[in-house]
């Protein structure tokens, strides 16, 4: 058995995971379950590994998530910045959305969606979850509970009423089922930002800019594993946000972002071929930057 992306979740990177039992004879079974003396285990990043290390699993290697090589592409750091450097303000905006349980995010959030709306051309409102979040983009208002239905109205746009809010939703709110689809989509808009970590990071695959607005360890471990521009929610908490100060804040080294990609192909080559398995001839290519 071999687990890749394997990540530790916690409000901060100075608190420790709480597992349950059954979790921890999990993670202990794939361990044990190595195909060889290699470890087995490629965790999302140095905190993740530190966790394992205190529970007792060691010897993981510290990687990241290997979504950050679905574009082939090895200057793919230098075809985002082409893009995002190409106009003054971003024309077009992706809000990557949150959840309505999160209340700390909503003010965020709901000035992401301002801008969204403020830019010269329509963005979309992406959700990846949870139930009630993807039938507002289905258009399936009726099965949703109509308290369910009124938080998310007040997460998103407290401002309009119930019609309203379903108008807002047939004009806004999208669901992806297919990641072509959906890196396709974001391609039209020059930022993607947002507190989901993956509907972030498919937009750099996308050669477009993207930035995550990052709530817990998780998200901010990925992020600076695999380049993502990130933004701590509580450092924006309670400051103006517009496409201005967005242009000014997100940091993004091309040069950087490729040279960290390669390495990181090249950890995740030796990882899979240390577990025998066989790594797809673009990862080399990305690996050693040709």
């Amino acid at each position: 058995m071999v687990a890749i992306g394997l990540g530790a979740q916690a409000p901060g990177f100075d608190q420790d995971v709480e597992v349950s039992p059954g979790t921890l004879n999990w993670v202990r079974v794939m361990a044990a379950w190595a195909p060889g003396s290699a470890a087995n285990i490629w965790a999302r990043g140095p905190y993740t590994a530190r966790q394992l290390d205190r529970l007792g699993i060691p010897g993981s290697v510290v990687g990241g998530c290997p979504t950050h090589f679905i574009n082939p592409a090895v200057d793919l750091g230098q075809r985002i910045w082409r893009a995002w450097t190409a106009h003054p303000l971003p024309r077009a905006v992706t809000v990557a959305a949150g959840h309505e349980s999160w209340l700390n995010l909503t003010t965020i959030e709901q000035q992401l969606i301002g801008l969204m709306q403020d830019a010269i051309h329509d963005g979309q409102y992406v959700v990846q979850s949870a139930e009630g979040m993807i039938r507002i983009a289905r258009d399936e208002f009726d099965q949703i509970p109509p308290a369910s239905l009124d938080a998310i109205r007040r997460y998103v746009a407290p401002h309009l009423s119930q019609d309203e809010f379903r108008v807002w939703c047939r004009r806004y709110a999208r669901a992806y089922y297919d990641i072509p689809a959906w890196m396709e989509s974001l391609r039209r808009c020059d930022l993607t930002i947002g507190p989901r970590y993956h509907g972030v990071a498919l937009a750099l695959q996308a050669e477009r800019m993207g930035a995550t607005v990052t709530i817990d360890s998780r998200t901010e471990e990925m992020c600076g594993q695999t380049g993502v521009p990130f933004l701590r929610a509580q450092d924006v908490a309670g400051k103006t946000i517009t496409r201005a100060t967005l242009k000014q804040q997100i940091a993004f080294d091309p040069d950087a972002y490729d040279a960290q990609r390669a390495e990181r192909a090249g950890a995740y080559v030796a990882f899979l071929e240390s577990n025998g398995l066989e790594a797809q001839d673009f990862l080399k290519r990305i690996a050693a930057g040709t």
